[in-house]
């Protein structure tokens, strides 16, 4: 069975399977524990008065002014900037209410420059944020980048916030040998028109066809809650190119399950009435709004959605510039039927810590400042931290580079060089800045994250039984939005054009052998022939290949998405799992791929086929009865008998070796634990007994041994047990995420699943655990690889 995880299994949607679905994705980072997305309450809620705290500017920081809470790299011996002033360029336009909010970038740039020249600046200079004022409706980001570029001396970085400033100047700043840095997001802009050219901009985010991607993915893991999911993509017009809708961001999500809508709608940033462009998409059938505009567009799309009746039945969702405090302060003028404001659960990328994850220490330190300098709630959003990280990142950025160079012969290109291989956290881990040795322009951890509002305990989120915090300030009572992350940090997919995570429209010749020599070196040599799952032809497809990397062929070709494949006894034949025919039902071909037939034909979600050893039965599990239990069918889909009879979640059937016990897997303890039954479904016998979960049971060939997964060890890990439960045994014992697949026909090997190469990728290993070796080298491997008996 598939470990590494799509759409479709019903347990995925439970707690064992999210867990299970996210062991590809390699978690990265460890700060904000995953919570638990927010519930709209079905009552209405009485925001309750209070009032803001803030600090008393009269009073003196708890940090002393000669100990700053994060210190940079110490300067070289014997440097002292005493005197000089260092300047940092921004290029955003504040005269346009549409357009970046920039009075809350420049408060948080201005006062982390006041903090960190309190704390000695730039080995002694002056740090200085040159932000310009423009009169309404004069900014031209072509003047004004040509009047910076021509100032002596020139500037060493600009900070950009605009894709389309991004897309018009890269040409210009490498050219002029000026480094930009700045929440970017455009493809173009960061890797220009082939997509894989970087240049002299420094994305501090994911680009956007990355968010997308990670937020289906997101999605993709949780389909108890978004259930055939379909996204339209709402968004502002966009002058030079699309942003988070491109074909490799589609492609990628279609390979989850996650269909994205051939035709996005449009509208100005002027228009209040988008009614027309809401039902379009909601006619073809969108069940999620995805928009990459910011500030008054997702306020508007939720409030249009609140007016149509649609709360219920839509989720907002969008990048990094949607999901922020100042879109909840603004969606506050629409109260959704709960009582709190439309945007409430509106979801997105959080790649920054949010104000509300008050136990990281430069969160703690960003609103101390706020308060010292009498911050309002206008000012607490994204940028106000944005303006914080990047001053920090250019101190370090700066005084790393005059380390190399010396402070006299810093450049554009000796600053470029730095970020190209710099790692670095600024403010103790708000971000991770890696710009992977120069190979990528943007930053590749995200989280997804949900937009709330503040409940009265003043910790948690509003809801039954947490009412909302009212503030008093400038003349009004506001809600106190809050962004609260549902995953931890982890790598967003990179969806440039010609990356390893974009689903391939060719089949590629596997470019080494999947089996190796044996030998001293410990490689193994494997053979056989093997099916496995690829999304390589642009989605998740069935194909068959001989162990040393002959004879690939493809099975299937169908726009759904074909997985799960279960050779039967005698190797003739293969039943899989498909959605072609709008639910996921049970197919089964011959082995070349002929005679493609449905067996369930049932509107349920019917999968995880697993054939008796004699050929006659095919076991699986089907919500057909309200819930996920185990069923059995003749090989033709007919006399089909439920086993198992219980509430919780039944399912990942696996059938014993003598045809007697069927191995499975079920929560009726509170926790994914594996059982074993009677080929009947009775005596149902609990094998495993972990606080964590257990999943995925595969008997060895010779009935003596069951290959499982399990957390138990703080990541995804091989395990192997006795028949009866005894002797659990952890196989791999690698930092990376690992999940078994099955055995060789002979037991002598054990296929996994692995990303301890950075993606999924196929391997083998001895039975006892030893001589772990690269079977199958695929970047768009996805799992379940089975050898033909």
């Amino acid at each position: 069975m598939d470990w590494i995880g799509r759409k479709g299994t019903a347990m995925r949607s439970r707690h064992l399977i999210l867990i299970i679905a996210m062991t590809i994705t390699a978690l990265a980072g460890c700060g904000g524990g995953v919570q638990t997305p927010i519930i709209a309450p079905t009552s209405q809620l009485t925001p309750t008065p209070a009032v803001a705290p803030t600090a008393d500017p009269s009073q003196p920081l708890s940090t002393p002014e000669t100990a700053p809470l994060f210190a940079h790299m110490p300067c070289a011996k014997g440097v002292d900037l005493t005197g000089q002033i260092v300047s940092f360029y921004h290029m955003a336009d504040g005269s346009d209410p549409e357009s970046i909010p920039v009075q809350s970038l420049k408060a948080g740039y201005d006062d982390a420059a006041a903090y960190f020249n309190a704390h000695g600046g730039l080995c002694g200079a002056t740090l200085a944020q040159v932000i310009p004022e423009f009169a309404q409706g004069q900014y031209n980001p072509q003047v004004e980048y040509s009047r910076l570029a021509a100032l002596n001396p020139k500037p060493l970085v600009i900070a950009l916030y605009n894709s389309s400033d991004a897309e018009l100047l890269r040409d210009q700043l490498a050219k002029d040998q000026i480094v930009a840095l700045g929440a970017v997001g455009s493809v173009l802009g960061l890797y220009g028109a082939n997509g894989q050219t970087p240049g002299w901009i420094f994305a501090t985010n994911p680009s956007y066809p990355d968010q997308l991607g990670a937020f289906c993915r997101y999605i993709s893991q949780h389909p108890q809650q978004y259930p055939n999911p379909v996204i339209g993509y709402l968004t502002w017009v966009v002058t030079l190119t699309l942003k988070a809708y491109t074909p490799e961001s589609i492609a990628y999500c279609a390979s989850l399950d996650v269909k994205v809508l051939d035709t996005p709608a449009y509208f100005n940033p002027e228009t209040t009435v988008i009614n027309d462009r809401i039902q379009n998409l909601i006619d073809a059938g969108a069940n999620i709004l995805y928009t990459d505009s910011l500030g008054t567009g997702p306020a508007l799309i939720a409030k249009t959605a609140v007016g149509m009746g649609l709360q219920n039945a839509v989720t907002l969702a969008g990048t990094n510039w949607a999901l922020d405090t100042v879109v909840g302060l603004l969606g506050q003028t629409t109260p959704g039927a709960n009582g709190l404001p439309a945007t409430n659960g509106l979801l997105g990328s959080l790649p920054l810590r949010a104000w509300a994850e008050r136990d990281q220490p430069g969160i703690q330190l960003i609103a101390e400042q706020a308060d010292l300098h009498q911050r309002p709630l206008a000012e607490r959003d994204n940028l106000y931290i944005l303006g914080w990280t990047n001053t920090d990142l250019f101190i370090e950025v700066y005084i790393q580079t005059g380390n190399r160079v010396g402070f006299d012969h810093i450049s554009g290109a000796e600053i470029k060089r730095t970020l190209e291989s710099i790692v670095y956290s600024p403010l103790g881990g708000i971000e991770t800045i890696d710009y992977h040795g120069g190979t990528r322009r943007a930053l590749d951890t995200d989280r997804i994250g949900q937009l709330a509002y503040l409940g009265r305990d003043g910790k948690t989120p509003a809801g039954p039984n947490n009412q909302p915090l009212l503030v008093f300030e400038g003349g009004q009572h506001l809600m106190v939005p809050m962004l609260v992350p549902l995953t931890d940090f982890q790598p967003a997919p990179d969806l440039r054009p010609g990356s390893a995570d974009v689903p391939s429209l060719l089949a590629p010749t596997p470019t080494n052998s999947p089996n190796a020599t044996a030998s001293p070196s410990g490689r193994l040599v494997v053979t056989g022939t093997l099916a496995f799952v690829s999304y390589r032809d642009g989605n998740l497809e069935i194909y068959v290949t001989n162990a040393d990397g002959s004879g690939l062929k493809r099975l299937t070709n169908n726009p759904a998405a074909d997985d799960a494949p279960a050779w039967s006894p005698d190797g003739q034949k293969i039943t899989f799992r498909t959605d072609r025919d709008g639910n996921l039902e049970i197919y089964v071909m011959n082995a070349d791929g002929s005679g493609q037939i449905n067996l369930t034909n049932n509107p349920a979600a019917d999968e995880q086929p697993a054939w008796s050893p004699d050929g006659t039965q095919i076991a699986f599990s089907s919500d057909r009865d309200g819930n996920h239990e185990i069923y059995v069918m003749n090989t033709d889909g007919s006399h089909v008998t439920r086993l198992t009879h219980n509430p919780a979640f039944d399912e990942l059937p696996s059938w014993s070796p003598d045809g007697k016990q069927i191995a499975f897997v079920t929560d009726r303890d509170g926790n994914g634990e594996i059982y074993v039954m009677q080929a009947d479904g009775t005596h149902p016998r609990r094998l495993t007994n972990n606080s964590t979960d257990d999943a995925f049971p595969h008997w060895s060939p010779d009935g003596k041994k069951i290959l499982f997964w399990s957390a138990r060890d703080g990541n995804a890990e091989v395990y192997v047990m006795n028949g009866d439960g005894s002797g659990q045994t952890n196989l791999t014992n690698n930092p990376a995420d690992d999940g078994p697949t099955g055995w060789s026909p002979d037991g002598k090997y054990i296929g996994f699943g692995s990303n301890r190469a950075g993606s999924g990728q196929a391997y083998v290993m001895n039975a006892d655990g030893s001589n772990q070796t690269l079977l199958i080298a695929d970047s768009t491997y996805s799992g379940e690889v089975v050898w033909r008996p």
